[in-house]
């Protein structure tokens, strides 16, 4: 198979933490994934408005750029890189939404007329 063609790297360095420290305040990482939670239940629900969506974009936002000062200055952990990847993935879910201008499947949006719901009326 293709994967037994490729090559490993040997001789890579162990990882250098210097510069960094170890995040004190793992509470800075809990917090931050409560609030993306709630974001998320209370805007990127099963029902959405473009005004909800942006509102939870503009709050992920400011999440990721607080998560991302904390990983460059301190010492990865699992949780830490747990919260960078729900961001990610958050942030996909919210461009798709954006996107849509119709519902379709878990994409159920309030701004635009559903034609399949207004059928024989």
């Amino acid at each position: 198979s293709w994967v037994d063609d490729i090559e490993l790297q040997h001789g890579i360095p162990d990882w250098d933490y210097e510069g960094t420290s170890i995040p004190e305040e793992l509470v800075l990482v809990t917090q931050s994934r409560k609030e993306l939670q709630q974001v998320m239940n209370s805007y990127v629900g099963i029902v959405r408005s473009d005004l909800r969506l942006k509102r939870a974009w503009n709050r992920l936002d400011i999440l990721y750029q607080e998560t991302e000062r904390l990983f460059k200055t301190s010492k990865p952990s699992r949780e830490l890189c747990e919260l960078r990847n729900i961001i990610n993935v958050a942030y996909l879910i919210m461009r798709q939404a954006l996107e849509r201008k119709e519902s379709r499947g878990l994409h159920y949006t309030v701004d635009y007329q559903h034609p399949e719901l207004n059928k024989g009326v």
